[in-house]
């Protein structure tokens, strides 16, 4: 009995390790064909619930490129909404009006002191002029925008992929620009109700933020212009579509975990207080000069 025992016990697990062999193969090919199991991340259907419940969102970002998409369908909008404001015709109306001022300016300067037909040259060359303007106008919104976007989105996480590292936590490139991508669609929001103001009271001349009100500034003391043209560049912070992208941006961070407490306040209130200053040195330096 004790031969035939054995040999009934090594039979036995002979068949076992052929079952296990065959149920190992079969666990290996299944996974072959349906791969491995991720996680769902964001998408660029996700936009329109980053905006308005980032929380939700910004918690399935990981340090994947997943705003490919979303991205190209950032800078389209973009240059979408800037075709339509070329569209409405008022930057040509504002062109032909400048050109028209500076025409009239020379009559009236240069009348007495050229002869007609070197007069008659100078007109000519500022039409020339006004036709360059207007090309320059629309390539800036249909163009330039989107560019200028594209520069944000690289330029931020950028920095903030620096400030994660001085933190000693791990900065996630991806999950950095994703949440950026997601946060500038507000600024297509924004050139929306812009475009709608525009059409609504005939004039490119629109703002959403405080600095509305230095335009009701007297700035006619000297020294007074440069004064009120960076309290304009300050002010444009307080702009609802602004804080609306910042506050976009600290949710991202925090459901990411990239930055936490106050940390991620600060940084966030450093970058929204810089741009501003920003934009006060550039309201200052390219004010029209005298004369």
């Amino acid at each position: 009995m004790g031969p035939q025992f054995r040999s009934c016990a090594a039979h036995l697990e002979s068949v076992e390790e052929r079952e296990e062999s065959v149920v190992t193969r079969m666990a290996v090919g299944l996974a072959m064909k349906v791969g491995p199991v991720t996680r769902r991340t964001v998408t660029s259907a996700d936009v329109p619930y980053a905006l308005f419940a980032p929380k939700a969102v910004f918690a399935r970002v990981e340090d994947v490129p997943a705003y490919g998409w979303a991205l190209v369908l950032l800078l389209v909008t973009m240059a979408g909404v800037g075709f339509a404001t070329v569209e409405t015709g008022l930057i040509d109306r504002e062109v032909d009006r400048q050109v028209q001022d500076s025409i009239a300016k020379l009559e009236r300067e240069q009348v007495d002191v050229v002869e007609r037909s070197a007069l008659s040259k100078m007109i000519a060359d500022t039409r020339k002029g006004g036709e360059f303007l207007r090309l320059m106008a629309r390539a800036q919104v249909v163009i330039a925008r989107p560019l200028g976007t594209l520069a944000t989105v690289l330029l931020i996480p950028a920095m903030l992929y620096g400030i994660v590292a001085l933190t000693g936590r791990k900065p996630e490139w991806h999950a950095l620009i994703t949440i950026c991508v997601f946060a500038s669609f507000v600024d297509v929001a924004a050139e929306a109700v812009r475009l709608g103001l525009m059409l609504n009271f005939r004039t490119l001349e629109v703002d959403t933020s405080l600095s509305l009100v230095t335009r009701f500034v007297n700035s006619e003391p000297e020294g007074a212009a440069k004064k009120i043209a960076a309290l304009s560049g300050l002010l444009s912070a307080f702009d609802p579509f602004r804080i609306w992208f910042w506050t976009v941006m600290i949710a991202g961070l925090k459901s990411t975990a990239q930055l936490r407490g106050w940390k991620v306040w600060a940084t966030c209130v450093l970058f929204w207080m810089s741009a501003a200053g920003v934009r006060a040195a550039l309201e200052v330096a390219t004010m029209p000069r005298p004369g």
